[in-house]
């Protein structure tokens, strides 16, 4: 999801709550002054409030409740908005005609009309569509002034009453661009640090959420890189239902991240049953190569856990094999414009990568180089001997962690 989704969507969602809430709000105060009409005129017959206004109200509130539940659904409640300059304003409109005529002060009762569309005006608000209030207040000045035109008010309270709603809408309309741009700024920074989250431990995150934007330039970095990958996976996944595999392939993945976020480590890309992983950037980790190591055994704990339960439903185990290189490599926002991966590049990926399609060959599940053996030096290794990298000239020395090499792996002891 882009920056613009996510706001479209967060904007749209507040949309949808407010129109909602408006709504409810609409239905009990229409209700609540529908009942005092009906007590004052109907049950205590008080002459002020005996001409008839409860057949007007009844005609409202029937609407009200009809946009209230109506409103429920996404699609209406969309544009339920505009019922306040189309149904809100005529009705008070409507019903402060039916007044005037029965009142010792008309102007004051056409005075209350403004305040009651200025509310109004300040209830769109809440919708945050800027056409909305616009819209909202021009009807309400020109009903305004129809009911000014009856009483045949003087130009000057006519024109004041009129600004008083154009600079109320004005002040609205701003909040509202107010408003969106801040709604825009929190999706964007929920969005990134969703984002952060997905590809970096929670720690690095958290360092990375805070760092300045110039994070993100190209820079050469010495790290260690991990590849694995599950082993004859393409004829596991051609026997099981496709909805099968990607349940496997998630619940395999979630484990696998999990515990490479637990050692710190930066999640570079998904490469459909692999993954590709790297230590010591963007923060910088001086054990970054003690980590890769360790975190290569844990996920070995981690594949044997999986396969245990595994096994105990009747399924066959899965095997992985896990290479990890350590040196330098050039890190950055890399990609055209319009798609940009932060990731790392460089002779290191390639030799990682090699070393993980070389666990095959030598029966082991993780090889490890000399580099990163030599920075690893909390953990026991066995040797492999020399293996020939593609794209190398020279043989390179390998290792396997003695806690992750079984029993039957062809390995040499150092």
């Amino acid at each position: 999801m882009t920056p613009v989704d996510a706001f479209a969507t967060a904007l749209a969602t507040e949309r949808l709550r407010a129109a909602r809430l408006f709504n409810a709000i609409r239905f009990a105060g229409v209700t609540a002054f529908f009942a005092l009409t009906v007590l004052m005129g109907i049950v205590l017959r008080r002459a002020d409030w005996g001409h008839n206004y409860w057949r007007l109200f009844t005609g409202y509130w029937i609407v009200a409740l009809l946009i209230w539940v109506a409103g429920r659904r996404d699609r209406i409640a969309q544009v339920t908005g505009f019922a306040i300059p189309f149904i809100d304003m005529p009705a008070i409109f409507l019903l402060q005609r039916a007044v005037i005529p029965h009142v010792t002060s008309p102007g004051v009762v056409a005075g209350m009309s403004a305040g009651y569309f200025v509310l109004f005006i300040i209830g769109a608000t809440a919708t945050l569509s800027a056409t909305l209030v616009t819209v909202a207040a021009v009807v309400a000045a020109l009903l305004q002034t129809l009911l000014f035109r009856m009483i045949q008010t003087e130009a000057g309270t006519e024109v004041s009453t009129i600004l008083m709603i154009a600079f109320a809408a004005m002040t609205c309309v701003y909040t509202i661009r107010r408003s969106t741009a801040l709604v825009g700024e929190v999706s964007a920074e929920q969005l990134r640090r969703a984002r952060l989250g997905r590809y970096f431990s929670p720690q690095v995150a958290a360092v990375l959420a805070a760092a300045p934007e110039g994070i993100t330039e190209g820079e050469t970095r010495e790290v260690t890189v991990l590849f694995s990958d599950l082993r004859d996976f393409t004829a596991l996944a051609e026997r099981l239902d496709g909805r099968d595999v990607v349940a496997l392939l998630n619940d395999y993945h979630r484990r696998m991240v999990a515990t490479i976020f637990a050692a710190g480590g930066t999640l570079d890309k998904y490469l459909g049953d692999g993954l590709m992983v790297y230590f010591g950037a963007p923060v910088t980790q001086p054990d970054h190569a003690g980590r890769a190591v360790r975190c290569a055994l844990a996920m070995q704990e981690e594949l044997a856990a999986l396969n245990a339960e595994r096994t105990a439903r009747g399924d066959v185990p899965l095997h992985m094999g896990i290479g990890i290189h350590t040196g330098p490599v050039v890190l950055g926002d890399i990609g055209a414009p319009q798609r940009r991966e932060y990731t790392i590049i460089g002779d290191t990926v390639n030799v990682a990568a090699r070393l993980q399609e070389l666990t095959k060959v030598r029966g082991v599940p993780i090889l490890v180089s000399d580099g990163t053996r030599a920075g690893a030096v909390a953990t026991p290794f066995a040797s492999a001997g020399a293996v020939e990298v593609r794209g190398r000239t020279r043989p390179l020395g390998a290792w396997v962690p003695l806690a992750g090499a079984p029993s039957t792996a062809r390995v040499g002891v150092s």
